[in-house]
């Protein structure tokens, strides 16, 4: 029987006691089975695609000093843009705040969700060229394409579908800072980018 405020796989019947609050979904690491968080209980969700393996810089279970902040690599997304793809690491701090990682091609971009009050009032991805102020800074599209999320490890704070197919941009500011924006079925959200010297990772490793 699963103790009282468990929740427990309807797979395999695995309790859970210790789930981050903005846990949304997250694998089940009895039997792999994808779960999705509503209410209290669990549902099952669909498969989590093929994460081919190939050299991280970060991996799952990995920390990261980040400034003040360390974070802990939690969740682990992949996405195809045609071209080629790129990681994205779900990360959470000490205090259960978190951070996306970015890794594409070896540069490294640690993002936070930008808050609705700051964010641009673009309800569509804006086109290469558009450009907007953030906090007084003006910040112009160099990158507007879209992606597929091809496979998922770990726990997110948001239901990841494979195959669902997003927009997505990448601004520039005049002094080099960067906000992306992504927009899908309505829905769109915006963050604030700080560029990570690759060289200067020294995660620690998951044992």
């Amino acid at each position: 029987m699963t103790p009282k405020g468990h929740l427990s796989c309807p797979n395999c019947g695995n309790s859970f006691a210790r789930l981050q609050k903005s846990t949304r979904m997250f694998d089940c690491p009895s039997c792999g089975t994808t779960l999705f968080r509503q209410a209290d209980a669990l549902a099952p969700i669909g498969n989590h695609g093929e994460m081919h393996e190939v050299p991280m810089l970060l991996a799952l279970g990995d920390k990261l000093r980040v400034g003040r902040h360390v974070y802990r690599m939690v969740g682990h997304a992949r996405f195809d843009y045609g071209r080629g793809w790129w990681d994205e690491l779900w990360a959470l701090d000490g205090s259960g705040n978190g951070a996306w990682i970015s890794i594409d091609e070896g540069d490294v971009i640690l993002q936070t969700a930008l808050p609705e009050g700051q964010a641009p009032k673009w309800n569509e991805a804006p086109p290469l060229g558009a450009s907007f102020r953030v906090e007084g800074n003006t910040y112009t599209v160099t990158e507007a394409d879209s992606a597929a999320c091809v496979a998922i490890r770990g726990e997110f704070p948001e239901v990841m579908e494979i195959g669902e197919r997003h927009n997505f941009v990448n601004a520039t500011g005049d002094d080099g800072a960067l906000i992306s924006g992504e927009f899908w079925a309505g829905v769109r959200a915006w963050y604030r980018g700080r560029w990570l010297d690759p060289f200067d990772l020294k995660p620690d490793r998951a044992t």
